[in-house]
């Protein structure tokens, strides 16, 4: 009997190292991915982020003069209105404002950048990202309807409620 279980602990420990062995051996590939265009495109984008984000100097005008909230931008926009119609699909995981949900394993995507969201999306639909939650929604749309719900989710998190809220001073 103890010369079974000493041929049985061996024979496994010799396939578990054959196995991790292989594994680590094994090459890793996905042809739809190219890293050097991915690291071109992000480059770029970071160079465009960092051109707006940047501080920039002003001189003080005199009177400081208290301005009433006031949203910057239309959200009535077709694309604005179609995106939204879209979101409500993204709703049950994302959350209403974007906000994602840990028990979905959904990110936060309310307020970041339109390009980055399509480039997600189509990257998940072209196979080059991988995410089997997506899959589903993905197939039914359009480059443009990416474009749309993308457009959509860079507005969400300014309703005048998260706006006045993000200028308080934060508590210690």
């Amino acid at each position: 009997m103890t010369r079974l279980i000493v041929f049985l602990s061996v024979l496994t420990g010799f396939i578990l190292i054959l196995v991790l062995y292989t594994f680590k051996t094994f090459p890793v590939s996905n042809d739809k991915f190219d890293l050097k265009k991915t690291e071109t495109t992000y480059n770029t984008h970071a160079a465009k982020v960092l051109e707006v984000t940047a501080p920039k100097e002003v001189e003080a005008a005199g009177e400081v003069v208290e301005v009433e909230y006031a949203p910057v931008v239309d959200l009535n926009t077709p694309q604005l209105v179609a995106g939204n119609k879209i979101f409500g699909q993204c709703i049950a995981c994302h959350g209403k404002g974007g906000e994602g949900k840990a028990s979905q394993k959904a990110p936060h995507i309310g307020g970041q950048y339109d390009w980055y969201i399509e480039k997600q999306l189509t990257d998940m639909k072209a196979g080059a990202r991988i995410n089997v939650a997506m899959n589903t929604i993905l197939k039914g749309l359009s480059p443009q309807d990416m474009k749309d719900v993308a457009a959509y989710v860079t507005k969400l998190p300014w309703s005048k409620e998260k706006y006045l809220a993000a200028q308080q001073p934060a508590k210690k």
